[in-house]
Protein backbone atom coordinates (compact mmCIF):
# COMPACT_ATOMS: atom_id res chain seq x y z
CA UNK A 1 0.00 0.00 0.00
CA UNK A 2 2.83 2.39 0.87
CA UNK A 3 4.61 1.64 -2.43
CA UNK A 4 1.43 2.28 -4.42
CA UNK A 5 0.96 5.62 -2.65
CA UNK A 6 4.54 6.72 -3.42
CA UNK A 7 4.17 5.69 -7.07
CA UNK A 8 0.95 7.68 -7.41
CA UNK A 9 2.68 10.73 -5.91
CA UNK A 10 5.52 10.40 -8.40
CA UNK A 11 3.07 10.14 -11.29
CA UNK A 12 1.20 13.22 -10.13
CA UNK A 13 4.44 15.11 -9.65
CA UNK A 14 5.70 14.18 -13.15
CA UNK A 15 2.63 15.64 -14.86
CA UNK A 16 3.21 18.89 -16.74
CA UNK A 17 1.40 22.17 -16.40
CA UNK A 18 -2.12 22.08 -17.85
CA UNK A 19 -1.54 25.45 -19.51
CA UNK A 20 1.65 24.18 -21.15
CA UNK A 21 -0.11 21.04 -22.39
CA UNK A 22 -2.98 23.09 -23.81
CA UNK A 23 -0.52 25.46 -25.52
CA UNK A 24 1.37 22.57 -27.04
CA UNK A 25 -1.82 20.92 -28.32
CA UNK A 26 -3.16 24.18 -29.73
CA UNK A 27 0.07 24.87 -31.58
CA UNK A 28 0.17 21.43 -33.19
CA UNK A 29 -3.56 21.20 -33.91
CA UNK A 30 -3.90 20.71 -37.65
CA UNK A 31 -0.13 21.18 -38.17
CA UNK A 32 1.60 19.19 -40.93
CA UNK A 33 5.33 18.74 -40.41
CA UNK A 34 5.85 18.32 -44.15
CA UNK A 35 4.79 21.90 -44.94
CA UNK A 36 7.09 24.88 -44.90
CA UNK A 37 5.92 27.34 -42.23
CA UNK A 38 5.26 30.35 -44.49
CA UNK A 39 2.06 32.33 -45.06
CA UNK A 40 2.64 32.55 -48.80
CA UNK A 41 3.99 29.55 -50.69
CA UNK A 42 5.94 31.84 -53.00
CA UNK A 43 7.93 33.30 -50.11
CA UNK A 44 11.29 31.89 -49.07
CA UNK A 45 11.81 30.79 -45.50
CA UNK A 46 14.84 32.60 -44.13
CA UNK A 47 17.15 30.38 -42.04
CA UNK A 48 19.96 32.11 -40.13
CA UNK A 49 22.95 29.81 -39.53
CA UNK A 50 25.57 30.33 -36.83
CA UNK A 51 28.53 28.02 -36.21
CA UNK A 52 29.84 27.35 -32.69
CA UNK A 53 33.29 25.75 -32.79
CA UNK A 54 34.11 23.73 -29.68
CA UNK A 55 37.36 21.96 -30.46
CA UNK A 56 39.57 20.74 -33.30
CA UNK A 57 39.87 17.03 -32.61
CA UNK A 58 42.05 15.74 -35.43
CA UNK A 59 43.62 16.82 -38.71
CA UNK A 60 44.54 13.83 -40.85
CA UNK A 61 46.77 15.21 -43.60
CA UNK A 62 47.45 11.75 -45.03
CA UNK A 63 43.76 11.12 -45.78
CA UNK A 64 42.85 14.84 -45.98
CA UNK A 65 40.22 14.61 -43.26
CA UNK A 66 39.41 17.00 -40.41
CA UNK A 67 37.38 16.16 -37.32
CA UNK A 68 35.91 18.90 -35.11
CA UNK A 69 33.40 19.23 -32.29
CA UNK A 70 30.87 21.95 -33.08
CA UNK A 71 27.33 23.22 -32.71
CA UNK A 72 25.22 24.46 -35.61
CA UNK A 73 22.62 27.05 -34.62
CA UNK A 74 19.64 27.73 -36.91
CA UNK A 75 17.08 30.43 -36.18
CA UNK A 76 13.75 29.87 -37.95
CA UNK A 77 10.25 31.31 -37.64
CA UNK A 78 7.85 28.38 -37.18
CA UNK A 79 6.29 26.45 -34.24
CA UNK A 80 7.07 22.27 -32.10
CA UNK A 81 9.70 19.65 -31.33
CA UNK A 82 12.27 18.03 -33.55
CA UNK A 83 9.98 15.06 -34.19
CA UNK A 84 6.73 16.91 -34.80
CA UNK A 85 7.53 20.04 -36.78
CA UNK A 86 9.18 20.91 -40.06
CA UNK A 87 12.97 21.28 -39.98
CA UNK A 88 15.31 22.55 -42.70
CA UNK A 89 17.39 19.75 -44.20
CA UNK A 90 20.65 21.68 -43.89
CA UNK A 91 23.58 19.30 -44.24
CA UNK A 92 27.35 19.48 -44.42
CA UNK A 93 28.05 18.85 -48.11
CA UNK A 94 31.66 17.73 -47.70
CA UNK A 95 30.94 15.42 -44.78
CA UNK A 96 33.08 12.29 -44.46
CA UNK A 97 31.12 10.66 -41.62
CA UNK A 98 29.84 7.13 -42.09
CA UNK A 99 26.20 8.22 -41.57
CA UNK A 100 26.89 11.52 -43.39
CA UNK A 101 24.91 13.62 -40.87
CA UNK A 102 26.59 12.96 -37.52
CA UNK A 103 24.79 15.66 -35.52
CA UNK A 104 22.54 14.93 -32.58
CA UNK A 105 18.90 16.01 -33.06
CA UNK A 106 17.90 17.95 -29.92
CA UNK A 107 14.62 19.64 -29.13
CA UNK A 108 13.81 23.03 -30.61
CA UNK A 109 13.47 26.13 -28.49
CA UNK A 110 10.18 27.91 -29.30
CA UNK A 111 9.61 31.60 -28.52
CA UNK A 112 6.30 33.42 -28.23
CA UNK A 113 6.99 35.58 -31.29
CA UNK A 114 7.33 32.52 -33.53
CA UNK A 115 11.13 32.37 -33.52
CA UNK A 116 12.65 28.94 -33.00
CA UNK A 117 16.28 28.15 -32.26
CA UNK A 118 17.64 24.74 -33.18
CA UNK A 119 21.23 23.92 -32.13
CA UNK A 120 22.20 20.38 -33.16
CA UNK A 121 25.64 19.52 -31.72
CA UNK A 122 27.90 16.90 -33.21
CA UNK A 123 31.35 15.66 -34.08
CA UNK A 124 31.81 16.75 -37.69
CA UNK A 125 34.21 14.82 -39.88
CA UNK A 126 34.67 16.44 -43.26
CA UNK A 127 36.94 16.35 -46.29
CA UNK A 128 39.55 19.11 -46.60
CA UNK A 129 40.66 18.81 -50.20
CA UNK A 130 42.74 22.00 -50.02
CA UNK A 131 45.37 20.60 -47.65
CA UNK A 132 48.71 21.82 -48.96
CA UNK A 133 51.85 20.25 -47.49
CA UNK A 134 54.32 22.46 -49.38
CA UNK A 135 55.44 24.28 -46.24
CA UNK A 136 55.07 21.36 -43.80
CA UNK A 137 55.62 21.70 -40.84
CA UNK A 138 55.47 25.50 -41.13
CA UNK A 139 52.16 25.36 -42.96
CA UNK A 140 48.75 26.99 -42.77
CA UNK A 141 45.65 25.06 -43.80
CA UNK A 142 42.34 26.56 -44.88
CA UNK A 143 39.49 24.03 -44.81
CA UNK A 144 35.91 24.61 -45.87
CA UNK A 145 32.66 23.54 -44.23
CA UNK A 146 29.95 23.91 -46.86
CA UNK A 147 26.37 23.93 -45.54
CA UNK A 148 23.25 23.96 -47.67
CA UNK A 149 19.77 22.57 -48.05
CA UNK A 150 19.70 19.11 -49.58
CA UNK A 151 16.30 19.34 -51.29
CA UNK A 152 15.11 22.98 -51.21
CA UNK A 153 16.25 25.70 -53.58
CA UNK A 154 16.72 29.34 -52.71
CA UNK A 155 13.12 30.32 -53.47
CA UNK A 156 11.96 27.89 -50.75
CA UNK A 157 14.73 28.12 -48.10
CA UNK A 158 16.99 31.15 -48.02
CA UNK A 159 20.16 30.49 -46.02
CA UNK A 160 21.77 33.52 -44.41
CA UNK A 161 24.72 34.06 -42.05
CA UNK A 162 23.54 34.88 -38.55
CA UNK A 163 25.18 38.28 -38.04
CA UNK A 164 24.32 41.94 -37.61
CA UNK A 165 22.99 43.83 -40.58
CA UNK A 166 25.12 46.34 -42.44
CA UNK A 167 23.24 49.17 -44.21
CA UNK A 168 20.00 47.29 -43.78
CA UNK A 169 21.30 44.12 -45.44
CA UNK A 170 22.84 40.90 -44.21
CA UNK A 171 26.46 40.81 -45.46
CA UNK A 172 27.49 37.89 -47.62
CA UNK A 173 30.98 37.81 -46.05
CA UNK A 174 31.67 37.92 -42.32
CA UNK A 175 35.13 37.96 -40.76
CA UNK A 176 35.51 35.67 -37.71
CA UNK A 177 31.98 34.34 -38.16
CA UNK A 178 32.44 31.32 -35.89
CA UNK A 179 31.49 31.69 -32.25
CA UNK A 180 34.59 30.85 -30.18
CA UNK A 181 33.21 31.63 -26.73
CA UNK A 182 33.51 27.97 -25.68
CA UNK A 183 36.43 27.01 -27.93
CA UNK A 184 39.11 24.71 -26.46
CA UNK A 185 42.65 25.19 -27.82
CA UNK A 186 44.25 22.36 -29.75
CA UNK A 187 47.80 21.27 -28.89
CA UNK A 188 48.91 20.88 -32.51
CA UNK A 189 46.89 23.50 -34.38
CA UNK A 190 46.36 27.19 -33.75
CA UNK A 191 43.14 28.76 -35.01
CA UNK A 192 44.11 31.81 -37.07
CA UNK A 193 40.73 32.96 -38.42
CA UNK A 194 37.24 31.66 -39.16
CA UNK A 195 35.41 33.73 -41.80
CA UNK A 196 32.18 32.76 -43.52
CA UNK A 197 30.79 33.54 -46.98
CA UNK A 198 27.41 33.06 -48.62
CA UNK A 199 27.38 31.73 -52.17
CA UNK A 200 24.51 31.46 -54.61
CA UNK A 201 24.89 29.05 -57.53
CA UNK A 202 22.68 28.54 -60.56
CA UNK A 203 23.14 25.00 -61.86
CA UNK A 204 22.69 24.34 -65.55
CA UNK A 205 19.82 21.96 -64.87
CA UNK A 206 17.60 24.32 -62.92
CA UNK A 207 16.67 28.00 -63.07
CA UNK A 208 16.35 28.31 -59.28
CA UNK A 209 19.22 29.59 -57.14
CA UNK A 210 20.86 27.35 -54.56
CA UNK A 211 22.39 29.28 -51.64
CA UNK A 212 25.14 27.76 -49.51
CA UNK A 213 27.03 28.98 -46.46
CA UNK A 214 30.77 28.20 -46.43
CA UNK A 215 32.72 28.51 -43.19
CA UNK A 216 36.49 28.69 -43.59
CA UNK A 217 38.65 27.09 -40.90
CA UNK A 218 42.07 28.75 -41.11
CA UNK A 219 44.46 26.83 -38.87
CA UNK A 220 48.21 27.10 -38.35
CA UNK A 221 50.42 24.23 -37.24
CA UNK A 222 52.34 24.58 -33.99
CA UNK A 223 55.99 23.86 -34.82
CA UNK A 224 57.53 23.27 -31.40
CA UNK A 225 57.08 19.50 -31.62
CA UNK A 226 58.71 19.31 -35.04
CA UNK A 227 61.63 21.53 -34.02
CA UNK A 228 62.60 19.30 -31.12
CA UNK A 229 61.78 15.92 -32.66
CA UNK A 230 62.69 16.25 -36.34
CA UNK A 231 64.48 19.42 -37.41
CA UNK A 232 67.06 19.89 -34.65
CA UNK A 233 68.04 16.16 -34.49
CA UNK A 234 68.42 15.96 -38.27
CA UNK A 235 70.44 19.18 -38.33
CA UNK A 236 72.79 17.82 -35.66
CA UNK A 237 73.13 14.56 -37.57
CA UNK A 238 74.01 16.50 -40.72
CA UNK A 239 76.64 18.45 -38.80
CA UNK A 240 78.12 15.13 -37.67
CA UNK A 241 78.84 14.54 -41.35
CA UNK A 242 81.21 17.50 -41.22
CA UNK A 243 82.89 16.07 -38.13
CA UNK A 244 83.53 12.88 -40.10
CA UNK A 245 85.97 14.80 -42.31
CA UNK A 246 88.03 15.72 -39.25
CA UNK A 247 88.46 12.06 -38.29
CA UNK A 248 91.88 10.67 -39.31
CA UNK A 249 91.69 7.92 -41.96
CA UNK A 250 93.92 5.71 -39.82
CA UNK A 251 91.21 5.61 -37.15
CA UNK A 252 89.37 2.97 -39.20
CA UNK A 253 85.86 4.28 -38.35
CA UNK A 254 85.56 7.02 -40.94
CA UNK A 255 83.34 5.18 -43.41
CA UNK A 256 81.37 3.53 -40.58
CA UNK A 257 80.44 6.93 -39.18
CA UNK A 258 79.24 8.24 -42.53
CA UNK A 259 77.14 5.16 -43.28
CA UNK A 260 75.57 5.32 -39.80
CA UNK A 261 74.65 8.96 -40.36
CA UNK A 262 73.15 8.07 -43.74
CA UNK A 263 70.95 5.40 -42.14
CA UNK A 264 69.78 7.87 -39.48
CA UNK A 265 68.79 10.42 -42.14
CA UNK A 266 66.89 7.73 -44.07
CA UNK A 267 65.04 6.82 -40.86
CA UNK A 268 63.99 10.44 -40.25
CA UNK A 269 62.92 10.77 -43.88
CA UNK A 270 60.70 7.69 -43.52
CA UNK A 271 59.06 9.32 -40.49
CA UNK A 272 58.32 12.44 -42.53
CA UNK A 273 56.86 10.40 -45.39
CA UNK A 274 54.42 8.76 -42.94
CA UNK A 275 53.20 12.17 -41.74
CA UNK A 276 52.53 13.69 -45.15
CA UNK A 277 49.86 12.66 -47.68
CA UNK A 278 51.01 10.75 -50.77
CA UNK A 279 50.51 13.57 -53.26
CA UNK A 280 52.53 14.44 -56.33
CA UNK A 281 51.51 18.10 -56.40
CA UNK A 282 54.11 19.39 -53.94
CA UNK A 283 57.10 18.27 -51.91
CA UNK A 284 57.01 19.24 -48.22
CA UNK A 285 59.56 21.77 -47.07
CA UNK A 286 60.87 19.39 -44.44
CA UNK A 287 61.12 16.73 -47.15
CA UNK A 288 63.33 19.08 -49.16
CA UNK A 289 65.41 19.67 -46.03
CA UNK A 290 65.86 15.95 -45.38
CA UNK A 291 66.59 15.33 -49.06
CA UNK A 292 69.39 17.90 -48.88
CA UNK A 293 70.67 16.22 -45.72
CA UNK A 294 70.59 12.82 -47.40
CA UNK A 295 72.33 14.24 -50.46
CA UNK A 296 75.06 15.69 -48.25
CA UNK A 297 75.52 12.46 -46.30
CA UNK A 298 75.52 10.34 -49.48
CA UNK A 299 78.12 12.60 -51.06
CA UNK A 300 80.16 12.45 -47.86
CA UNK A 301 80.22 8.65 -48.10
CA UNK A 302 81.51 8.87 -51.68
CA UNK A 303 84.17 11.43 -50.80
CA UNK A 304 85.18 9.41 -47.74
CA UNK A 305 85.82 6.41 -49.99
CA UNK A 306 87.90 8.64 -52.28
CA UNK A 307 89.87 10.01 -49.31
CA UNK A 308 90.58 6.54 -47.96
CA UNK A 309 91.63 5.41 -51.42
CA UNK A 310 94.11 8.29 -51.68
CA UNK A 311 95.39 7.79 -48.17
CA UNK A 312 96.28 4.13 -48.57
CA UNK A 313 97.89 4.33 -52.02
CA UNK A 314 101.50 3.16 -52.29
CA UNK A 315 104.26 3.72 -54.90
CA UNK A 316 104.02 0.05 -55.84
CA UNK A 317 100.42 0.41 -57.07
CA UNK A 318 99.91 4.05 -58.07
CA UNK A 319 101.88 6.90 -59.51
CA UNK A 320 100.74 10.51 -59.12
CA UNK A 321 100.22 12.29 -62.40
CA UNK A 322 101.63 15.80 -62.92
CA UNK A 323 98.14 17.33 -63.11
CA UNK A 324 97.03 15.65 -59.90
CA UNK A 325 100.23 16.72 -58.20
CA UNK A 326 99.73 20.28 -59.41
CA UNK A 327 96.15 20.43 -58.12
CA UNK A 328 96.34 18.48 -54.87
CA UNK A 329 99.86 19.33 -53.75
CA UNK A 330 100.25 22.91 -54.95
CA UNK A 331 97.14 24.93 -55.72
CA UNK A 332 94.54 23.51 -53.29
CA UNK A 333 96.84 23.67 -50.22
CA UNK A 334 97.60 27.32 -51.04
CA UNK A 335 93.87 28.12 -51.53
CA UNK A 336 92.90 26.31 -48.32
CA UNK A 337 95.81 27.97 -46.42
CA UNK A 338 97.23 24.62 -45.35
CA UNK A 339 100.75 24.02 -44.11
CA UNK A 340 103.11 21.08 -44.53
CA UNK A 341 106.38 20.63 -42.67
CA UNK A 342 109.36 21.20 -44.95
CA UNK A 343 107.29 22.67 -47.78
CA UNK A 344 106.19 26.14 -48.76
CA UNK A 345 103.19 27.04 -50.89
CA UNK A 346 103.30 30.21 -52.95
CA UNK A 347 100.73 32.08 -54.99
CA UNK A 348 102.15 30.78 -58.23
CA UNK A 349 101.60 27.23 -57.00
CA UNK A 350 105.29 26.42 -56.50
CA UNK A 351 105.98 23.23 -54.64
CA UNK A 352 109.31 22.92 -52.83
CA UNK A 353 110.56 19.69 -51.34
CA UNK A 354 113.66 18.48 -49.55
CA UNK A 355 116.43 16.87 -51.52
CA UNK A 356 117.59 13.42 -50.67
CA UNK A 357 120.26 13.27 -47.97
CA UNK A 358 121.63 10.02 -49.28
CA UNK A 359 124.39 11.00 -51.70
CA UNK A 360 127.54 8.82 -51.99
CA UNK A 361 130.43 9.84 -54.15
CA UNK A 362 131.92 6.87 -55.95
CA UNK A 363 135.56 6.23 -55.13
CA UNK A 364 137.87 6.55 -58.14
CA UNK A 365 140.13 3.61 -57.56
CA UNK A 366 143.01 3.47 -59.95
CA UNK A 367 143.74 0.14 -61.57
CA UNK A 368 147.41 0.94 -62.36
CA UNK A 369 148.54 1.19 -58.73
CA UNK A 370 151.53 -1.01 -57.95
CA UNK A 371 150.13 -3.93 -56.10
CA UNK A 372 152.82 -6.59 -56.12
CA UNK A 373 152.23 -7.00 -52.44
CA UNK A 374 149.43 -9.55 -51.87
CA UNK A 375 148.26 -7.65 -48.78
CA UNK A 376 147.81 -4.45 -50.76
CA UNK A 377 145.89 -6.31 -53.42
CA UNK A 378 143.58 -7.75 -50.79
CA UNK A 379 143.02 -4.30 -49.36
CA UNK A 380 142.17 -2.89 -52.78
CA UNK A 381 139.70 -5.70 -53.46
CA UNK A 382 138.14 -5.15 -50.04
CA UNK A 383 137.75 -1.45 -50.72
CA UNK A 384 136.08 -2.21 -54.04
CA UNK A 385 133.66 -4.54 -52.32
CA UNK A 386 132.91 -2.04 -49.55
CA UNK A 387 132.32 0.69 -52.13
CA UNK A 388 129.89 -1.51 -54.05
CA UNK A 389 128.00 -2.36 -50.88
CA UNK A 390 127.82 1.30 -49.86
CA UNK A 391 126.47 2.23 -53.27
CA UNK A 392 123.84 -0.49 -52.97
CA UNK A 393 122.86 0.71 -49.51
CA UNK A 394 122.72 4.32 -50.69
CA UNK A 395 120.48 3.39 -53.63
CA UNK A 396 118.22 1.35 -51.38
CA UNK A 397 117.99 4.17 -48.83
CA UNK A 398 117.33 6.69 -51.60
CA UNK A 399 114.63 4.43 -53.06
CA UNK A 400 113.01 3.96 -49.66
CA UNK A 401 113.14 7.69 -49.04
CA UNK A 402 111.54 8.33 -52.43
CA UNK A 403 108.82 5.76 -51.70
CA UNK A 404 108.23 7.37 -48.30
CA UNK A 405 107.96 10.80 -49.92
CA UNK A 406 105.55 9.45 -52.53
CA UNK A 407 103.40 7.81 -49.87
CA UNK A 408 103.52 11.02 -47.83
CA UNK A 409 102.37 12.92 -50.93
CA UNK A 410 99.38 10.58 -51.30
CA UNK A 411 98.49 11.00 -47.65
CA UNK A 412 98.81 14.75 -47.88
CA UNK A 413 96.62 14.71 -51.01
CA UNK A 414 94.00 12.79 -49.00
CA UNK A 415 94.31 15.38 -46.25
CA UNK A 416 93.80 18.18 -48.79
CA UNK A 417 90.63 16.53 -50.14
CA UNK A 418 89.47 16.00 -46.56
CA UNK A 419 89.93 19.68 -45.75
CA UNK A 420 88.23 20.78 -48.98
CA UNK A 421 85.23 18.54 -48.23
CA UNK A 422 85.07 19.88 -44.68
CA UNK A 423 84.79 23.46 -45.91
CA UNK A 424 82.45 22.74 -48.84
CA UNK A 425 80.05 20.56 -46.87
CA UNK A 426 79.94 23.04 -43.99
CA UNK A 427 79.07 25.88 -46.34
CA UNK A 428 76.49 23.78 -48.17
CA UNK A 429 74.76 22.61 -44.97
CA UNK A 430 74.64 26.11 -43.48
CA UNK A 431 73.54 27.76 -46.72
CA UNK A 432 70.87 25.20 -47.59
CA UNK A 433 69.49 25.13 -44.03
CA UNK A 434 69.26 28.92 -43.84
CA UNK A 435 67.72 29.15 -47.33
CA UNK A 436 65.11 26.49 -46.58
CA UNK A 437 64.19 27.98 -43.20
CA UNK A 438 63.99 31.52 -44.58
CA UNK A 439 61.60 30.38 -47.32
CA UNK A 440 59.06 29.17 -44.73
CA UNK A 441 56.04 31.43 -44.05
CA UNK A 442 56.76 31.30 -40.33
CA UNK A 443 59.21 29.43 -38.12
CA UNK A 444 57.28 29.36 -34.86
CA UNK A 445 53.58 29.29 -34.02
Amino acid sequence: MLCALLLSLLIVTAQGSPQEIRLYNDQLDGYNNMERPVENATEALVVHIKFYLQQILEVDEKNQLVTINAWLSMDIRFPGTSDHIWKPDVLLYNSAAEDFDSTYKPNLLVYSNGDITWIPPGVLKFVCSTIDVTWFPFDDQVCQLKFGSWTFHGFAVDLQIDTDMVNGEIPSYVENAMDLSTYVENGEWLLASSPAMRFVTYPSCCPEPYPTIVYYLHIRRRTLFYWFNLIIPSLLISLMTVLGFTLPPDAGEKITLEVTILLAIVFFLSMVSEMTPPTGEAVPLIGVFFSCCMLVVSASVVFTVVILNLHFRTPDTHEMSPLLRKVLLEYLPWILMMSRPGHKFHRAGLYKEHKSTYRLKRLALREDLPSKNPVHEAHILLLHAINDQLEELAKRAEREEKDARTQADWRFAALVVDRACLIMFTLFIVTSSVAIMCSAPHLYA
